[in-house]
């Protein structure tokens, strides 16, 4: 891995994080703020993003890649550990107490648009392969 991976933003979170982890009042500021995020804001705050500043979806959308990447690996090893480090029974239920919060209809509104997006060519893309030509 080159230097430059190794020292990005994502590092530096890390190495802030390993630091600041270590003491009580940030883990409850942490827990506080988790506790208090407003999901219901969240369709108001894409919006802002969106129109005050178009630019700034470019940007955006120039990140994608960069941001899927860091939240696939994230949520790759975050999973993997879990996996490995706790018990079946303790993670069937905080996971079915989990996914009784999540917003199932935002989640087949993404299904569906997703899947719209792809049967019209927007995407090009194989999970295994990468991206692919159009076929004609």
């Amino acid at each position: 891995m080159s230097a430059d991976h190794e020292r990005g933003i994502i590092d530096g979170a890390n190495r802030v994080l390993k630091v600041l982890l270590k003491r009580p009042v940030v883990k409850n500021n942490i827990r506080a703020v988790l506790s208090s995020v407003d999901s219901d804001n969240a369709r108001e705050l894409a919006r802002t993003i969106l129109w005050e500043d178009p630019e700034i979806v470019l940007s955006l959308m120039g990140a994608v890649p960069a941001l899927a990447n860091v939240l696939v690996r994230f949520l790759d090893e975050v999973i993997f550990q879990v996996r490995e480090k706790f018990p079946p029974e303790l993670l069937r239920e905080f996971i079915s107490a989990v996914l009784q919060d999540v917003d199932r209809e935002s989640i087949t509104r993404i299904r569906d648009n997703l899947s719209t997006m792809i049967q019209e060519g927007y995407f090009q893309y194989d999970p295994e392969n990468g991206i692919k030509g159009k076929e004609k």
